[in-house]
């Protein structure tokens, strides 16, 4: 996979970029991605620790809820991080009445606490896309 290189940004939230990626869909995976992640914003001087946490819980919910390869987009326009995580089931989301005993199902919370605003949008037969916006602030 060919990576594109990243420097410190130049000015208040300059840079920009997107990435596209269809990791395999392995439970395995999501640290790797969360890592990958991390480490382009904190390259970048940017706090990474919302859009990290918001992008561990969509493609976990990918993974599990999901079918087939997650898409996973990432964009940072204008110091506002867009995360897109797409998977091939056309199924509804399903969102679990609050529960403060459950031990799982409290991804969409974390998504819905830590994001400027969310949403779901159907892919017509293709599947899903479930996708975020975190501000990012400079470290």
């Amino acid at each position: 996979m060919c990576l594109p290189q990243f420097g410190p940004s130049r000015g208040p939230l300059a840079s920009e970029f997107r990435l596209d990626l269809s990791p395999p869909a392995l439970p395995g995976m999501v640290g790797p991605i969360r890592r990958f992640l991390r480490d382009v914003l904190h390259s970048m001087g940017l706090d990474p620790d919302s859009a990290c946490l918001i992008l561990s819980e969509l493609v976990t919910n990918a993974l599990v809820h999901g079918e087939g390869r997650p898409g996973i987009t990432l964009e940072l326009r204008c110091g506002e991080l867009y995360i897109t995580v797409s998977d091939a089931s056309g199924n509804q989301l399903q969102r679990q009445a609050r529960d403060d005993s459950r031990a799982s199902g409290r991804g969409l919370d974390i998504v819905e606490a830590l994001s400027d605003t969310w949403g779901v949008e159907l892919i017509g037969s293709y599947g899903k896309a479930v996708w975020a916006v975190a501000k990012l602030a400079e470290r």
